[in-house]
């Protein structure tokens, strides 16, 4: 499962090298893209989100200083290539067309995708999508133990054909 898990996260890099969207307005790496959510009684804050293009659409966010360095906490928000506004069952499969994807090394967890929840795409335009979330992770290591992740947001850039 870990060389799996591995494979996955190299997919997600090679993926998001190859078809990031970057804002060309963004000078001095400031952007107003975001992802936040509560875990753990925490609140987290990730700036700067990376949106990648593979099977799904990923938006991208970590405490590290880039994708290389990503830290020790991760969130991916999936969404299919056709999303559309609206709230959406997450499942925990990796071929689901909503789903959420945490690692967390601190708390357990690595690359573990959410058991339940729901993604809520609240505005789409040509540049950004903004949505809402929630989900229940349980560690891949250790079935007896979740984390709830609550009180999401995001702002990603969308992907230019």
């Amino acid at each position: 499962m870990k060389i799996l898990k591995f494979s996955l996260l190299l997919f997600i890099a090679a993926a998001t090298f190859t078809s990031c969207s970057k804002d060309d307005n963004d000078e001095g790496g400031t952007s107003d893209t975001f992802i936040k959510f509560t875990a753990e009684g925490t609140n987290y804050n990730f700036s700067d989100i990376i949106t990648a293009e593979g099977s799904n659409i990923t938006f991208n966010g970590n405490n590290g200083s880039s994708l290389m360095d990503p830290g020790d906490m991760q969130i991916s928000v999936w969404v299919p290539k056709t999303y559309e506004e609206g709230t959406h069952a997450i499942t925990d499969d990796f071929a689901a067309d909503y789903t959420i994807a945490f690692t967390a090394d601190a708390l357990g967890y690595d690359f573990d995708f959410a058991e339940q929840g729901s993604i809520v795409i609240t505005k789409k335009t040509a540049d950004y999508v903004e949505g809402t979330f929630s989900a229940t992770v349980v560690s891949g290591d250790d079935a007896t133990k979740s984390i709830a992740i609550s009180n999401g947001s995001f702002r990603a850039l969308t992907i230019q054909e």
